[in-house]
């Protein structure tokens, strides 16, 4: 069904169904095994663009590149109630259970997650190196991958302090939406040339006809910035 854009609120749903729709495209064109790897390697500069940008913040505040900064700098917030998690240890090295996320919701509404997981399996960890090349963030499982829960170590954080992450580096979702088709599409375009085209017009072209053209072009126009850099404002 097509959405009225004055009507969409923009929201992790979003962003899952633009890179599922985008990675699906690939594929369809490179074949699974190098379409997949394409889609990872894209996924992989996108994290480590957006884990960049949190520890550009995180310096610009005096933190140390540690794990407390890290959680403290993360650039998205999911809707109230549409994430469930738990903390089955705090200490040493606190371990987290993700239950649900809006994401692995979405691919499995939409029988996208053979897609969708391609996200999941390298995210975290390009975040991390995007922070700092020495944070060591363990991810044990994948829900998207299979298993019954995403589970994450964050090794070093201090729970005792109870840091709790900043609102000023939380971005929103349009700019999310831009900085992923313009990262995906740089590097499906490196690997596949006019096919790669192809694929980014696809990709865009599902995301148009379920949200409305202007909703499109808002992704269009937010890919236009630098996203090795902090923005402005």
């Amino acid at each position: 069904m097509t959405i009225d854009e004055r009507q969409v609120e923009f929201t992790p749903t979003h962003h899952a169904l633009l890179f599922a729709w985008l990675a699906r495209a690939v594929v369809r064109r490179a074949g699974e095994a190098r379409g997949e790897a394409i889609v990872r390697r894209g996924v992989r500069r996108y994290g480590e663009q957006r884990g960049h940008r949190m520890a550009l913040r995180a310096e610009a505040g005096g933190w140390p590149l540690d794990m407390n900064a890290y959680r403290a700098h993360g650039e998205w917030r999911a809707p109230e109630g549409s994430t469930a998690a738990e903390m089955v240890r705090e200490a040493p090295d606190p371990v987290q259970h993700v239950l649900e996320c809006p994401w692995h919701r979405t691919w499995d509404d939409q029988e996208l997650m053979p897609y969708g997981r391609l996200y999941c399996l390298e995210i975290d960890h390009a975040l991390a190196r995007g922070f700092d090349p020495e944070l060591w963030l363990g991810v044990n499982s994948i829900k998207s991958n299979g298993d019954d829960f995403c589970e994450f170590v964050y090794h070093g954080a201090d729970l005792q302090s109870r840091i709790q992450p900043l609102e000023p580096a939380v971005m929103p979702w349009e700019y999310h939406l831009g900085h992923l088709y313009k990262t995906m599409g740089e590097v499906i375009v490196e690997e596949l040339g006019e096919e790669g085209d192809d694929a980014l017009r696809e990709g865009l072209g599902e995301f148009a006809a379920c949200y409305g053209q202007p909703a499109a072009r808002v992704v269009e126009v937010n890919a236009e910035g630098d996203f090795d850099r902090l923005p402005e404002g």
